[in-house]
């Protein structure tokens, strides 16, 4: 049973990477290298299209994606971002199915800027070249042009099956299944622990993200190898851990002054662990959101690939960044009119010598075609030691707490009250924002319900919840997991330009009855912002007209407070609370949130595993 835990949590790995892997060679416009992600007999569609078969397929994204060109054109942007899966495996092992977000930032630098989202289901099936999309079906539900933002694509959007229920979330893999031929001892536990190498790898990576959106300059220094090199495309190469420390000087001084914004989520990562165990890279896509309250405001991308090492500590840590700005423009303008993608070398924050790296720098440049490994490691060079079956548990901590999580956004899109309830473990709580802390299943139920009523959604004003980035603490046996996950959350009506949310959500997640369920969830908002004015405009205070009133929290009181602020604070800069300590340095953050029991009490709350 263990041989097939084992494939069956890698399967899962693989897949997520698989179709992030989608998304990086889109905005290269590696056409028949997506292709070639497909089956032979692969399938492509979003209802109104249908294209099959991977030289068809490739024919279709050349046009689609590329305007008719063989390669992408560096006046042309298409960033295809993957965002909250919710993966499950069959009872075989050999297919599966996941539910994604994807939000689109497509253009032409002078001509055109254009958003699209919605939903993907793809089947994936295991085959002789590893696993591979058998069918990819999209479901748009928003998109516009940039200069009048987006709308939902119909007036009536009907709901997209969903192919688990949240028992199904809560198991990413089969619970019971015996491997044909099990894998001896020593070989199982090192792939085992190349699993949980990808997962602390993918971690020092979100970490990164999270310490840079506050400006958390020390940590995000903590994180790198004394020897460190971090190489910008077309900005020069730092070395050194004073050299990160220059290279950070291009994003400002250290800390967010009040209106300052800078968040950079960290999307898509691709990791890739070698046969040794002790080094992984990871490339993902940064989405750049910063600016000043009342000021100029910027959007940006960015691919970064990191390169990690562990040490004989046995910590990882960040050994080389290598980072290639890929997009600029200023809110106003949007992408149509594109800024030189480097930041502007500020004082202090010279280079030790020029870079190498080739320019990825829309709109004179198209990214380099990314080089990725066939699969997420190779057969293991070393022997492992210690239990597999603990190894296997906090491996797949990792994804079914991302699992569930994720689930709630879509159930909550649809207003689906009792399905996201059922998410939560009996004694779970939930923030209710504005409101406070419910603690119990049923409780957790009746708090939306009495909130939002039984009337379900509407087309009028559809919300796309959108949960990334995890950073998730496993504990010592398995099964228990802290995840911090960031809110991208997109509303669309469909005659009106959308809206968006940004949070910061610190989850907790448990084993029960063999399942995965929430445990706990804490929302902090950081900025509600309108499409016309972006975050640069957001009125202080105003998102204080989306709580209820005194009466209506009577008629059913919640069982503790909120956590963190009961409003979303921009342009303040409110503290912001982390789960976890700094993975290299033990640093502790300014408010540590230990695993709770919703309660609030001293008492009742206990560290993370």
């Amino acid at each position: 049973m263990l041989t097939a835990r084992l494939a069956d949590i890698r399967g899962v790995r693989e897949i997520k990477r698989l179709q992030h892997m989608w998304g990086h060679l889109a905005d290269a416009g590696q056409w028949r290298a997506m292709a070639a992600l497909f089956t032979p007999d692969g399938e492509w569609t979003d209802g109104a299209r249908r294209v099959s078969g991977r030289q068809v397929i490739e024919a279709f994204l050349q046009r689609d994606m590329g305007g008719g060109r063989a390669e992408m054109a560096p006046d042309r942007l298409n960033l295809r971002l993957f965002l909250s899966p919710v993966i499950t495996l069959a009872a075989d092992g050999r297919s599966g199915r996941g539910r994604w977000h994807e939000v689109a930032l497509t253009g032409e630098a002078g001509r055109r800027a254009d958003w699209g989202g919605g939903i993907h289901v793809v089947d994936y099936a295991l085959t002789g070249e590893g696993w591979r999309i058998a069918r990819m079906h999209y479901h748009p539900q928003f998109a516009g042009p940039y200069k009048d933002g987006w709308r939902t694509v119909a007036e009536t959007m009907p709901l997209v099956p969903f192919h688990y229920t949240p028992d199904q979330a809560g198991a990413p893999v089969p619970l019971t299944r015996t491997a044909a031929a099990p894998m001896a001892a020593p070989e199982l536990l090192a792939q085992a622990d190349q699993l949980l190498a990808a997962s602390g790898a993918q971690n020092l990576q979100a970490a990164f993200g999270f310490y840079l959106d506050r400006k958390l300059y020390d940590d995000i220094v903590d994180l790198f190898a004394d020897d460190a090199v971090v190489e910008i495309a077309g900005a020069g190469r730092f070395t050194g851990k004073a050299g990160v420390r220059r290279m950070l000087a291009r994003f400002g001084a250290a800390g967010l002054a009040q209106g300052d914004l800078n968040d950079r989520p960290q999307l898509m990562p691709v990791v890739t662990v070698d046969a040794g165990g002790r080094q992984a890279s990871v490339r993902s896509y940064e989405l750049g959101m910063t600016g000043r309250h009342q000021g100029e405001s910027f959007w940006s991308a960015a691919i970064n690939q990191f390169t990690m090492v562990q040490g004989a500590d046995g910590i990882w840590r960040i050994a080389r960044l290598g980072r290639w700005p890929r997009m600029r423009a200023a809110y106003e303008m949007g992408w149509a009119e594109p800024l030189p993608a480097p930041l502007p070398v500020s004082e202090g924050g010279a280079p030790d010598a020029a870079s190498s790296l080739p320019s990825a720098a829309y709109p004179q440049a198209a990214p380099p075609a990314p080089d990725f490994a066939p699969s997420l490691a190779p057969r293991p060079t070393f022997a492992g030691t210690g239990d597999a079956a603990t190894k296997l548990a906090r491996a797949l901590a990792y994804d079914g707490a991302e699992n569930v999580c994720c689930a709630y956004g879509y159930y909550i899109d649809e207003f689906l009250w009792d399905e996201t309830a059922d998410l939560f473990s009996a004694d779970g709580w939930k923030e209710l924002s504005y409101i406070g802390t419910f603690i119990g299943r049923e409780r957790v139920r009746q708090s939306m319900v009495n909130r939002y009523g039984r009337g379900g959604r509407t087309s009028a004003s559809m919300q796309f919840h959108q949960k990334t980035q995890p950073y998730v603490t496993v504990s010592e046996d398995g099964q228990r997991a802290n995840i911090r996950l960031r809110l991208m959350q997109f509303g669309s009506a469909p005659t009106a330009p959308g809206a968006w949310i940004s949070g910061i959500y610190e989850d907790q997640a448990i084993i029960e009855k063999e399942l995965w369920k929430i445990q706990g969830m804490d929302l902090d908002y950081v900025w509600l912002a309108g499409y016309k004015t972006g975050w640069s405009g957001i009125v202080a205070g105003a998102n204080r007209v989306y709580a209820p009133t005194p009466e209506a929290i009577a008629k059913y009181p919640p069982d503790a407070p909120l956590r963190g602020a009961v409003y979303a604070p921009f342009p303040e800069v409110a503290p912001m609370g982390f789960h976890f300590v700094n993975p290299v340095s033990g640093r502790r953050p300014e408010i540590f949130l230990p695993w709770s029991d919703g309660r609030r009490t001293p008492a009742n709350d206990r560290p993370g595993g």
